[in-house]
């Protein structure tokens, strides 16, 4: 396929500059490309520079592939542009760097690192990470949890409020959820100025009404009728309340306690009929002071949020005063900055001439306000972003209302909506790049069926066309569960049908051979590489799952399937039983009177005591306690050595930071080893990983002990149990990856399985605040919610649902050429699963559609290959032997420094071997050389092989930072005339941090250049700053760098080694002495290396030159 439909569309996006554009880019469609097209046209022909283009992306990652792009495209003006366009491009790569091209947080750090003193901030800042934020966050929830407590003012509907349910720990929810939001406190919580607080309600009428009712059981012609017991709680009820007046409390609790009463039986015989009636008017009352108390709770809840609200908007002023902040704060008072200073708009219209905004769709809503602003310059000061004039071509937003998936990060899809009808322009990238043509058809077929046009809600689908044809070998859409289980399986059954099944796609798919296009090493003649069809990977795959409920299934099917796999993105790292064994110690060491976290930290793959274990011991005279002696017969003990190491380490926990003492019981309990034999022991080694890497950050935020880490540990995992790992790159793995739906946006795949549909929707628990035009509507749980708050619900689960469906199309648009997609489902289960929307919009009878086998199972496509004979393992004393070899060899230096041969360098510093100028050498060591003097010079720098991670300018340098800048300079000035000296020393310098001493290193470098043994070299075939090594016989590589390296008329080569000691002329005897070692070194490497017999080693310093060795000598 070659025609694009959308070429006019892409040709506007590239050449039509001077017009503000509001682009729609479909899955695939290459918007990246067409945003780097747009900033080359801006650089290249409009002549804008890079410096005045801001390009705001929505992860660092896209930021570097633009950015990277860019340059390519920089690069490849330079081979191929005209003279014009050549002098933009190199211009344009100087200062790519330093552009504005990163995500929306970096934007407006920027623009509050420009203007801090309009921003009300510090002109130094520090932006707290995800670790440094939630640490602060819990700092301040101590400090306002006292203030809630104290404060007597808040006394009596506190106790209001905790008599109707209300806990200390939602109020701190509560605090999180406004400070997550805190822009829109003021404005929608404490604008309106403080609730009256609440009183006690008047239910006298209620009490007597109760009473009422209560009598009509004197009516009764049936004694045994089954209502009259009802109607006895409710006489009681009414004759208890009177007498709990006085107490706020009880009378609450008393109001909470009619829920329990219930009127559900009586007969017709003994109430003439008025049975019913007498039930319906029970029930009414019931609901009366239902309404009454509900009446309460809304108060209560109205001024506990907004004294929250003060409080939060006090925290958010004291970061800003303090320069600490988080990555909220970060786009607020950038958003206020620009609000509230018409000079500080003025100066970034000029500065940020043109503004790209990447998927828009996802991002926040103060993105678009400060955009807008910016581009509006001065005049930009309406209050509605949306009254603002925008000039034509100043701003270019990039986005895909069917791919808004993060409305839990502030993703406002109704404000897509309207900044497109505000800007105009609208532009639509639809054909796609990625899938194949098959894909695209089920693709489009199933989501105009799902994806329907919902006003501020959602937009109409608008269909993707296709580039590229299915694959060669294999189905391109493939459903698993196409028919509906009406055997009535448990959710957990349904999920293991369902695993079976996807093992079983994916093992057919690697034994058939199933085809993914892929590029080669080849190219063609436009230089681009050339693409062919290879059998699918088992990287190649992708299992991709909107919530991690099925992934234990997915995960034991695949074992089963013989397929490798690894599970990426976020993970219920706390809650992972490695994880909970490590934390299980880790109280014991903090707290030594946790008996119970002793005890399971002993049962656990730690210390892998039995429960026979356990009771030895304590039948034996042992007690769990960490800090109880041990009998002295129990030393030996399992549970004894155990309790004997966690007591080691709670004695050096004082000293140590939580991440050390982490780390201590990984190490020494062996837990990544132990992983090592286990099914997915990646994934054990990650989260182990994770939860080390998090304690290090926490320390160097928090500075605090066992008991506060674990505090917080333990407020990580109850808040949010889904934390995101820092999964390293294993590109040497060859395994399907299974990750979330959103870990997945922005990637692709050449096979993707969609599973983990057959949930039904989870319905949100806890503390919930939805923001309504001018206020707020809350909910605590279950009759703990503002009077609103139904009101408002029904609109938030709407665009719940919405964005449901609209996660099934991003995970299903990832696929290249092959779409896997699981139909799994209950026929009674309810129809609310994502399942069953595909059920409903056809996707198991789309055209092209292929339904698994149901009789295929991971036994009939797993190929029966040969029984693999397994050695039995090795002695247990040969295995350590082996081991401990291991470790001695490892522990070597594989490398030592020829630079420290005179004895500077540690190793040979610590072995006490002899220091200076051997026997070889042509120095002479009279008895008058001071030995305290030389010894001391041995010892007054150390150099080993530090070269690692020195910059390259740094590289084969030592002494000081004058000395490395004289031998930076006599590598690059001309040997010869002394030409570019100046310029060498300036950048040196420049490089060192010595520019006050650009004299010394001016003449130290001249005395050099003018010396005879330099001039003879400059005249002569020479080499500089070359690397010379050679294996010594116990494997080691003796290295180093060798300054000048000539060769002399009569073939001889000659090491000159530049020294700048500033020490007297008659001292340099006993310092040729000290270097002989080295110089030594120098010429019998260089002489065995090119297999010379005759190599010279002179020091050249200013005062003079110094012949070290006359004859080299071989090391071996």
């Amino acid at each position: 396929m070659t025609g694009l439909t959308d070429h006019e569309a892409r040709e506007r996006i590239r050449e039509r500059t001077d017009e503000t554009l509001f682009v729609e880019a479909g899955a695939g469609s290459g918007k990246t490309r067409s945003l780097v097209e747009r900033v080359a046209t801006l650089v290249l022909r409009d002549g804008i520079p890079i410096e005045a283009v801001a390009a705001v992306t929505f992860t660092e990652r896209a930021a570097a592939e633009l950015r990277d792009r860019l340059r390519a495209s920089f690069e490849q003006a330079v081979r191929e542009g005209d003279a014009r366009e050549r002098g933009r491009a190199e211009e344009a790569l100087d200062g790519l760097d330093l552009a504005a091209i990163g995500t929306l947080h970096s934007f407006a750090r920027r623009i509050l690192t420009e203007h801090p003193i309009e921003a009300g901030i510090p002109p130094l800042v520090e932006v707290l990470d995800e670790v440094g934020s939630s640490v602060a966050f819990e700092a301040r929830w101590a400090e306002i949890r006292g203030q809630l407590l104290d404060d007597e003012a808040l006394a009596g509907t506190l106790e209001l409020a905790l008599a109707t349910g209300v806990t200390v720990g939602q109020v701190r929810a509560i605090v999180a959820k406004l400070n997550a939001d805190w822009d829109l406190v003021r404005s929608h919580v404490v604008g309106s100025g403080a609730p009256e607080p609440p009183a006690l309600p008047d239910v006298e009428h209620l009490v007597d009404r109760a009473l009422e009712l209560a009598a009509e059981a004197d009516t009764c012609l049936d004694p045994a009728d089954k209502l009259l017991p009802d109607l006895a709680a409710l006489a009681e009820w009414a004759d208890r309340h009177p007498r709990v007046a006085t107490d706020p409390a009880e009378v609450v609790a008393s109001l909470v306690a009619v829920g329990d009463l219930r009127f559900r039986y009586g007969a017709n015989k003994g109430w003439a009929g008025r049975h019913n009636q007498l039930k319906t008017d029970c029930k009414a009352w019931q609901l009366e002071v239902g309404r009454v108390l509900a009446e309460l709770v809304d108060r209560c809840l109205r001024v506990v949020v907004h004294w929250c609200g003060r409080r939060v908007l006090g925290a958010a002023h004291d970061r800003r005063r303090e320069g600490r902040l988080e990555f909220h704060d970060l786009l607020v008072l950038a958003r206020n900055v620009l609000l509230n200073h018409a000079e500080v708009r003025e100066a970034l219209q000029r500065r940020y001439r043109r503004l790209l905004l990447d998927e828009f769709q996802d991002t926040d809503p103060i993105q678009i306000e400060i955009a807008v602003r910016i581009a509006g310059g001065a005049a930009a000061g309406q209050p509605d972003w949306r009254d603002v004039e925008v000039p034509p071509g100043s701003l270019f937003v990039v986005g895909d209302p069917k791919q808004s998936i993060y409305r839990f990060r502030r993703a406002d899809i109704g404000m897509y909506l309207r900044a497109r009808e505000t800007l105009g322009g609208q532009v639509s990238l639809t054909t796609n790049f990625r899938s194949g043509a098959p894909v695209l058809d089920w693709v489009n077929t199933v989501f105009a069926e799902l994806i329907t046009e919902h006003a501020d809600q959602q937009p109409a689908y608008e269909p993707l066309a296709a580039h590229r044809e299915g694959p060669s070998v294999g189905p391109a859409v493939t459903v698993l569960g196409a028919e509906e289980h009406t055997d009535k399986p448990s959710a957990d059954e349904v999920r293991r049908r369902e695993a079976a099944d996807v093992a079983a796609a994916i093992r057919q798919a690697l034994d058939e051979g199933w085809t993914t296009e892929a590029e080669t090493d080849e190219r063609d003649e436009h230089g681009r590489r050339r693409r062919t069809w290879r059998r699918l990977r088992e990287d190649d795959i992708a299992i991709l799952v909107p919530a991690r409920t099925s992934v234990p299934f997915l995960e034991e099917a695949l074992d089963v399937a013989g397929v490798d796999y690894r599970t990426e993105s976020s993970s219920i790292v706390y809650q992972a039983q490695e994880v909970r064994d490590l934390f299980a110690a880790l109280r014991s060491i903090a707290d030594t009177s946790d008996g119970f976290s002793l005890v399971t930290a002993l049962r656990s793959s730690l210390f892998g005591c039995g429960d026979d274990d356990l009771f030895t011991f304590k039948r034996g005279g042992g007690t769990f306690h960490l800090l109880a002696p041990v009998p002295e017969h129990l030393s030996e003990h399992p549970v004894g050595r155990a309790t004997a190491s966690l007591r080691g380490l709670h004695d050096e926990a004082r000293w140590l930071t939580p991440s050390e003492v982490l780390t201590r019981l990984v190490v020494d309990r062996r837990m990544q080893e132990v992983a090592a034999d286990g099914p997915r022991a990646r994934d054990t080694w990650r989260r182990l990983r994770y939860v080390v890497d998090q304690a290090r950050a926490w320390s160097e935020t928090e500075h605090g002990g066992l008991r506060a880490y674990l505090a917080w540990a333990q407020a990580q995992a109850s808040e949010t149990s889904r934390a995101g790992e820092a999964v390293l790159p294993e590109s040497d793995v060859d395994s399907v990856r299974i990750m979330t739906v959103h870990a997945a946006k922005g990637l692709q795949f050449p096979m993707v399985v969609v599973s983990g549909l057959s949930s039904k929707p989870n319905h949100r628990r806890g503390v919930q605040l939805l923001w309504t035009d001018d206020g707020f509507a809350i909910s605590l749980g279950k009759d703990l919610t503002t009077g609103d708050f139904a009101d408002a619900q029904p609109v938030d689960e709407q665009m719940s649902d919405l964005e449901k469906r609209r996660l099934l199309y991003v995970a299903t648009t990832r696929a290249k050429d092959h779409l896997v997609v699981s139909m799994h489902r209950s026929a009674n289960g309810g129809s609310g699963t994502l399942a069953h929307l595909l059920a409903d919009a056809g996707a198991a009878t789309a055209k092209g559609t292929v339904a698994l086998d149901p009789n295929t199972t991971i036994s009939s496509v797993t190929p029966a290959g040969p029984a693999v004979r397994v050695s039995p393992p090795s002695a247990w004393e040969d295995w350590r032997a082996g081991l401990d070899e291991a470790v001695t060899v490892s522990r070597r230096r594989s490398a030592v420094s020829a630079s420290g041969m005179e004895g500077t360098d540690p190793e040979i510093e610590l072995s006490g071997a002899v220091v200076g100028a051997g026997p070889a050498d042509d120095v002479e060591i009279t008895a008058d050389t001071p030995h305290h003097e030389a010894d001391q010079l041995a010892r007054s720098k150390a150099k080993g092989a530090r070269d690692v991670e020195w910059p390259a300018w740094v590289k084969g340098r030592y002494g000081s930072a004058i000395g490395r800048a004289v031998h930076g300079v006599m590598q690059s000035v001309d040997l010869a005339t002394g030409a570019g000296l100046e310029d060498a020393v300036a950048a040196q310098c420049w490089a060192e941090g010595v520019t006050d001493h650009a004299g010394a290193v001016r003449d130290l470098a001249r005395s050099f250049l003018q010396s005879d043994i330099v001039q003879r070299a400059a005249t002569r075939e020479h080499w500089r700053e070359s690397y010379v090594a050679t294996v010594q016989e116990d494997g080691t590589v003796l290295e180093g760098f060798v300054d000048l390296l000539y060769r002399e008329d009569d073939g001889r080569l000659v090491v000159v080694d530049f020294k700048t000691d500033d020490v007297s002329e008659e001292a340099w005897a006993t310092r040729a002495a000290f270097y002989a070692p080295q110089l030594r070194t120098y010429a019998a490497i260089v002489g065995e290396a090119v297999g010379h017999p005759c190599v010279d080693a002179v020091l050249s310093t200013r005062a003079g030159t110094h012949t070290i060795v006359t004859r080299s000598r071989a090391l071996r």
